[in-house]
């Protein structure tokens, strides 16, 4: 953590304007964004928290959990060139450019929202990986607490310092020491397993090999789209698809970074949550990975690993503080507020000050709520089905009538305030209100395009030209 820490000060020196801190200059190479990408993806929900739910729900969560992955491979091709091609900096910024000031505002509005949540879910992992390496401590609340304090601070202190360049350049030591823990890891444990694979398969409850888990095809559907919707073009993310160098290596980097991760992680974590169900059955499952680590290997190596698991945690963190910083300055100070005029100087101060502050809130909220899966549950609720369809319509189309406006203002309010509503149904518990939320939204849209094929607006109406 020393060492990253480190790392990330070091970039204070190459700041030199707003866009260095906010989009890294947008000269970011295809392998440098495939790593940035990759060790934002895997953060405390799809490291600590994807084990701890491979060992409750077994191959159900290793088909699941590729939906996590496989929304980047359409983003790298479909909208991130979108995205670079235009020199955005946040959604808000895409729906402006595509729809106008009143989807802006509202996807402003959420983009706020999500973004502090999911920075407070990757400060509340700190918790769960640190208070592992104390198991002595590990049902005491106060030290969880530390922990996520001290692991949150550190990484507010050098994303403010350093902006986006100091995340990215962390990101790159930061992901190649996380993969090669984890597969350090499957190799520790696959020895083990395979000559025993029988009494394995004997001793595990016959449901965690079951591809839909004991709970059902309607729950294996729902659960894998849950995964590939919620995230999907999420403030951190959208970040990366401006910073590439040309469209070309935005394309690689995100694209490729999904194939890899949807063709070989889930599977790594799944041996991993298999040991760990093997030889301890009755811990905390947010505790599997934690565990199967300090069993396999010797203390210096143990330690490495926890320290890659830290790494995870604090890139996904540093990540959406970053983005979450770009939504205030790009979207709230300079558009709505028009404090553009005020000069890079000033937003450049402007943007360090946010991103201390959001940092400050984000641990709190943490320390008050540690739960990470229900935290990221929650700003998927959110999210999905305000953002997914009006990007991939924008994105597929080059549409910009008045009707195409209507249709996609008013399918972002009526997902927003009927998913709302669902989510406090007994029928959420049963199927996802993301989904939910994103079926709502595409029907409301082609059912106003179909109004509007009808019945089409009148010729003085004038349409949005971006």
């Amino acid at each position: 953590m020393a060492f990253i820490f480190g790392k990330g000060m070091l970039k204070v020196r190459r700041i030199r304007d707003s866009d260095d801190f906010l989009v890294a200059g947008r000269n970011v190479g295809w392998l440098l964004l495939f790593a940035t990408m990759g060790a934002t993806v895997i953060g405390g929900g799809y490291s600590v928290g994807a084990v701890g739910k491979t060992y409750e729900w077994g191959v159900l969560m290793l088909i699941v959990s590729t939906g996590g992955y496989l929304h980047f491979i359409f983003s790298g091709l479909v909208v991130a060139p979108k995205f670079r091609e235009a020199n955005l900096y946040t959604v808000a910024g895409y729906f402006g450019y595509r729809f106008g000031e009143g989807p802006r505002f509202v996807i402003l509005v959420l983009s706020l929202l999500f973004s502090v949540f999911i920075i407070a879910a990757q400060m509340a992992a700190f918790g769960t990986v640190l208070s592992a390496i104390l198991p002595s401590f590990t049902e005491a609340q106060i030290d969880l607490r530390w922990a996520i304090l001290i692991g949150g601070l550190l990484v507010v202190i050098y994303s403010t310092a350093g902006g986006l360049l100091a995340v990215i350049y962390t990101d790159i030591y930061q992901f190649i020491i996380l993969f090669a823990g984890f597969l350090l890891t499957l190799a520790f444990a696959l020895p083990d397993m395979l000559p025993r694979w029988s009494e394995i398969t004997a001793r595990v409850p016959a449901d965690f090999f079951r591809f839909e888990g004991g709970k059902g095809i309607a729950f294996l559907v729902t659960t894998f789209l849950a995964f590939l919707l919620g995230e999907t073009f999420a403030p951190g993310y959208a970040t990366r698809y401006c910073i590439g160098r040309d469209v070309q290596h935005t394309r690689w980097g995100i694209a490729g970074v999904g194939f890899f991760l949807a063709l070989t992680f889930p599977a790594i974590l799944f041996f991993i949550a298999l040991y760990g169900r093997v030889h301890f059955p009755n811990i905390e499952p947010q505790q599997a990975l934690p565990f199967v680590i300090q069993s396999l290997h010797n203390p210096w190596v143990a330690g490495l690993m926890i320290a890659a698991l830290l790494s995870a945690v604090m890139s996904s963190a540093d990540s959406a503080l970053n983005s979450s910083t770009a939504i205030f300055v790009k979207d709230l100070f300079e558009h709505q507020l028009g404090w553009s005029h005020k000069g890079d100087r000033y937003l450049l101060r402007l943007a360090r000050i946010c991103s201390a502050i959001l940092g400050v809130v984000a641990i709190v909220i943490a320390i008050l709520w540690s739960d990470i899966i229900e935290l990221l549950l929650f700003t998927y609720h959110v999210w999905a089905p305000a953002v997914i369809v009006p990007v991939t319509v924008g994105a597929l189309t080059k549409d910009r009538s008045r009707a195409m406006l209507v249709s996609v203002f008013a399918s972002m309010i009526v997902a927003t305030v009927v998913t709302t509503v669902y989510r406090v149904t007994p029928y959420a518990e049963n199927f996802d209100p993301a989904v939910f939320g994103v079926g709502v939204s595409a029907l409301t849209y082609f059912a106003l395009r179909l109004y509007f094929r009808i019945s089409p607006p009148r010729s003085s109406e004038s349409p949005h030209r971006g």
